[in-house]
């Protein structure tokens, strides 16, 4: 016999439908995957800028202590009954440079830390290097590194985002710095070197006169969450990588014959 009762609609999802379903899917995890890499390249900026506190105190420490001497300087001109001007001018001219400079310090520093959607601009590399070079001066003094430069004039511009080639720049010095380390026997420096490749690329390399690396880990220390640092988290490099891929260019490290490491990367040159 033939069941009696209401009967039950049955729903059919078509294949257009659950290609549209995949798809959203996709982009969902897509979307969610770029806010994970924005915030974990976020938390490295600021715990390297931790790193940099010493540095950062001291490159502001020099403008604004000039600040101070030059405003009891002009002071001590503008006193008494004949002011000398003309000197008090020079001093209130050497007030405007220091707290100029100290604003460029703040600027750098509110740059780097702030959270922000990643944005394409025409770059000179050689800029972007040489404002990382200046907050970490302070931070090589106090290791006895020098950081040296080998800048080629005249490269073409790259179209990239100022503040992640600056993170990647500021980890890799910042790495080599902590390479060299409490090491006494041999030279004591970082070689920074720009070129233009003949392929169209622009090419930089950070070269550290440290112990260098084993070759077995020469693209290990790329995978994320591998470190050799006590206290490392294993990102830096990992995201450094990925910044310059999202780039259109590539990162890599090569370990010298006797001593030291070489990381270098290439981002495509525009114009």
């Amino acid at each position: 016999m033939r069941p009696h009762g209401p009967a039950i609609p049955i729903c059919v999802t078509s294949p257009s439908d659950e290609v549209t379903r995949l798809e959203e899917a996709a982009r969902e995890s897509e979307r969610q995957y770029h806010d994970i890499q924005m915030q974990l390249a976020h938390a490295n900026r600021v715990a390297t800028m931790g790193y940099l506190s010493a540095s950062i105190a001291h490159e502001l420490n020099q403008p604004l202590s000039g600040v101070v001497v030059s405003a009891e300087t002009a002071l001590l001109w503008l006193q008494g009954d004949q002011p000398n001007i003309p000197e008090a001018q020079k001093a209130l001219t050497r007030i405007v440079r220091d707290g100029n400079r100290a604003g460029d310090v703040f600027r750098r520093i509110r740059t780097l830390i702030k959270k922000a959607p990643p944005q394409k601009d025409s770059l000179d590399i050689n800029d972007v290097i040489l404002e990382i070079i200046g907050l970490t001066q302070g931070e090589a003094a106090k290791n006895r590194v020098q950081i040296l430069t080998r800048l080629e004039d005249g490269l073409p511009p790259i179209e990239g985002d100022r503040v992640q080639l600056q993170q990647v720049t500021l980890n890799l010095i910042m790495n080599a710095l902590e390479a060299i380390g409490d090491r006494d026997a041999g030279p004591r420096e970082i070689l920074i070197s720009t070129a233009e490749t003949p392929s169209g690329y622009v090419h930089v390399r950070v070269q550290d006169s440290g112990p260098g690396i084993d070759p077995a880990n020469l693209e290990r220390i790329f995978d994320a969450f591998y470190t050799t640092k006590a206290n490392g988290l294993g990102m830096g490099l990992s995201i450094c990588r990925s910044i310059i891929e999202a780039h259109g260019g590539k990162l890599w490290a090569t370990t010298g014959v006797q001593h030291g490491a070489s990381f270098q990367f290439t981002v495509p040159a525009v114009g």
